[in-house]
């Protein structure tokens, strides 16, 4: 059984003996043409700062996956130049996926035209699954709907087709291309709902405890009785002037005092307690 490098020798070979297919002879050199074209399918997205930088060093194989299908379309009388050019369109579409990482922006863009390639080869099983791919992978690539539904309309499927451009437009609902395309399969105003973005919740605070806590210890109020406390209220002369009330006097529990005062009052509660205890 032949591996992949004798079998690419022996096609080399072939080449050199026999010639390639008509057509072919302009091998894998661009066109001012083609470079223009490249160009618009790589770059026109604007996005070649993002993501790694090692997955862009491959898409001149792309390149080759968008200008081998379109010179299939212009040799599609010559079965033998169109089937090469195919095939070496699905090889460059083939290198990207197999060298970039998943998280390549283009990878979507990629399995469009590898299944635009599939299609046109007949294989049109295969390009549903490319399509299918590039919507799960990025569902606001519009071309993967419009490609998926043409796809099933083409198969006698018009109700999933027009399903698909709903699912599209959900994803999409400003696309023009999507609802032209909705309305001739049969659909009615007003579109799809659009998918509810939901938006993340906002960070709970943490609550900070009202009173502090002293060496690991959980606080106890003691009871405090209005009585007893104005009672023990210090009469100062006339001459003097009263300080602030404090939380005793004031009736109020310990619950805003300073530690040290908390302190305090918990030393006295716990004395209390144990004078109480029968012996």
């Amino acid at each position: 059984m032949l591996d992949g490098r004798k079998l690419g020798v022996l096609l080399a070979l072939a080449v050199l003996a026999y010639g390639a297919p008509a057509g072919a002879v302009e091998a894998f050199g661009r066109t001012p043409q083609e470079e223009a074209l490249c160009s618009t399918y790589v770059y026109g997205a604007g996005a070649k700062d993002l993501g790694n930088r090692r997955d862009w060093q491959h898409m001149h194989h792309y390149c080759d996956c968008v200008r081998f299908r379109y010179r299939a379309i212009r040799t599609m009388g010559d079965k033998a130049t169109f089937r090469y050019n195919l095939e070496s369109a699905i090889d460059g579409c083939d290198y990207v996926l197999q060298h970039t990482t998943k998280a390549f922006i283009m990878r979507p863009k990629v399995h469009i035209d590898k299944g635009r390639a599939l299609k046109l080869k007949g294989d049109k099983a295969l390009a549903a699954q490319e399509f299918s791919t590039a919507i799960e992978t990025d569902p606001t690539e519009v071309n993967a709907f419009n490609e998926l539904s043409l796809l099933q309309e083409e198969g006698g499927k018009k109700a999933e087709a027009r399903e698909t451009i709903a699912r599209g437009l959900r994803h999409n609902p400003d696309s023009i291309q999507l609802q032209k395309r909705y309305l001739e399969l049969g659909g009615t105003k007003p579109f799809p709902e659009p998918i509810a973005r939901v938006e993340p919740a906002p960070e709970e605070k943490a609550v900070e405890p009202d009173l502090p806590e002293l060496q690991g210890l959980r606080p106890v109020e003691p009871v405090i009785q209005v009585d007893a406390v104005t009672e023990h209220q210090d009469k100062s002369s006339e001459g003097d002037q009263a300080g602030p009330p404090d939380a005793a006097s004031a009736g109020r529990s310990c619950r805003f005092c300073p530690p040290e005062e908390v302190h305090r009052r918990w030393v006295e509660s716990f004395k209390s307690r144990q004078e109480k205890k029968p012996e």
